[in-house]
């Protein structure tokens, strides 16, 4: 049987301007950008791929090297536990809906 995957990439600047966007009436989309680029901040990008066994590779866009999640930090923790919980949720939705 093979091992299906779910792709996913956040991209962290990406997360935060949404994020400023969503969350504020008084900034405009380009004063946003202003905020972000002004900070001498490295963004994570990076790719997330869970596998159904409950496995995952994690790829550093910008190196192209595998991160561990014990090293995630921060926004990126967050994506990360978010879309774990979410797949977990959905595989065993899956199973319930197959075996019921």
């Amino acid at each position: 049987m093979m091992n299906s995957s779910h792709n996913f990439r956040f991209i962290e600047r990406d997360y935060w301007y949404h994020k400023a966007l969503c969350n504020s009436d008084s900034l405009l989309p380009s004063q946003i950008d202003e905020l972000l680029d002004e900070d001498d901040h490295h963004y994570c990008d990076y790719t997330f791929k869970f596998y159904d066994d409950g496995s995952v590779t994690i790829i550093d866009n910008d190196t192209n090297t595998r991160i561990k999640p014990r090293e995630l930090t921060g926004a990126v923790y967050d994506f990360y536990i978010r879309k774990r919980i979410h797949l977990i949720k959905s595989n065993l939705q899956e199973k319930l809906l197959q075996y019921a």
